[in-house]
């Protein structure tokens, strides 16, 4: 057998068995909410936004929707310099309700870590929630949260982040899977002893785990990444670190309108991968480029070799195993398996869709939006 060819064969396999590590890792039977009037423990929910006038006051009906005490709970909003009203609309919004608070950066600060580290300065409790402010959260979603980290003592809870409803089209179907995808990974790495991945849209820690990372994240020379480099501070603290992959506990996030704006969001997500300094998260990720090169080439690989395109063939279909068993895997614990009829085509869109953002986070050509995301 050719070299090349083993090499090919190696790479791709090793993908489809950590992917089905992964798979395998996931829970799917997380504690839900239990009884709300044991709970005890103060919240404050952090969140950060900028030109979000068509969001927030959903996420503020969520908000005053949860079935956790009032009491117990504030939820702090930090502009970061809106110019689209949505700081009108928040204050009238939250003017009769004490367990709201709206917060402004002052001139000199921007962005969302800035937002993020003045919302904590200025939180009264000692366990912060963070949540992005384009997200919809269903109405056990703190009770959820509380109830798994009183049975699961941690510095660093995770939990699902995934697309709401938008118009049904091919692009929102898409983007669910890539995101599933990303969550899956997250959550099996988690449950494995290595965390590898999370969303800054639904992540839950201790303020004094957030203080103690600040040194790990290099917030003056990266505008973004406050979730992952919170994530490997906490690793290299060697704190506890815990993935809450139950429903209730979800996030559902605002669809992208075009396919743009979803490239350039992964392009700033992958951009930041360099920086990130643990040889394993890096390793996973020179491990998915390869694979998705050697599948993304494959017909190359079979004019070149075609006495072994079976064995070429038969990796092909392992891997696209592999990755539909994490996606059915998710899917099921979101209720949305019907995304999954769209399974092969966007299969096959995905590996130049990839190819694509890979190429633009190398070459650094990126705009930050102008959420804070």
């Amino acid at each position: 057998m050719a070299p090349l060819v083993i090499i090919i064969l190696i790479i791709v396999y090793g993908y489809s068995l950590l992917i089905l590590l992964f798979y395998l890792e996931i829970d799917t039977d997380s504690d839900s909410a239990g009884d709300v009037l044991k709970q005890s423990r103060s919240i404050s929910v952090i969140v950060p936004f900028k030109n979000e006038v068509d969001h927030l006051p959903q996420l503020l009906e969520d908000f005053a929707g949860q079935s956790y005490p009032v009491e117990l709970l504030e939820v702090i909003f930090v502009d970061d310099h809106s110019t689209d009203g949505s700081v009108t609309v928040l204050e009238s919004l939250i003017k009769s309700s004490e367990h709201f608070q709206l917060l402004a950066l002052s001139p000199g600060m921007s962005g969302k870590k800035s937002a993020l580290s003045y919302g904590i300065e200025q939180a009264k409790h000692d366990w912060i929630i963070q949540v992005d402010a384009d997200c919809h959260i269903g109405p056990g979603f703190i009770s959820t949260h509380v109830s798994f980290l009183e049975k699961h003592p941690s510095d660093l809870v995770a939990g699902i982040v995934s697309t709401g409803k938008g118009n049904g089209n091919f692009l929102e179907t898409f983007e669910r899977l890539d995101v599933l995808s990303l969550a899956g990974s997250g959550a099996g790495s988690f449950n494995l002893g290595r965390p590898m991945m999370c969303s800054g849209a639904n992540l839950s820690y201790s303020r004094e785990l957030y203080l103690e990372t600040r040194k790990f994240d290099p917030a003056s020379s990266i505008a973004s990444g406050d979730d992952m480099f919170l994530m490997i501070g906490a690793r290299k603290l060697d704190k506890t670190l815990s993935f809450n992959s139950h429903r209730d506990a979800m996030v559902m996030t605002a669809p992208v309108k075009d396919w743009r704006s979803l490239i350039a969001q992964r392009i700033r997500w992958g951009s930041k991968t360099g920086r990130y300094r643990m040889p394993d998260i890096q390793l996973l990720a020179l491990l998915v480029l390869l694979a998705n090169i050697s599948i993304l080439l494959m017909p190359l690989w079979i004019i070149l070799f075609p006495g072994l395109w079976p064995w070429l063939a038969g990796a092909c279909i392992v891997k696209t195993l592999a990755d539909f068993m994490l996606l059915f895997r998710m899917t099921g614990i979101i209720g949305s398996r019907k995304s999954l009829k769209l399974f092969l085509p966007v299969s096959l869109l995905y590996y130049p869709y990839f190819i694509l953002t890979v190429l633009g986070a190398f070459r650094g050509k990126f705009v930050w939006k102008t959420e804070t995301k």
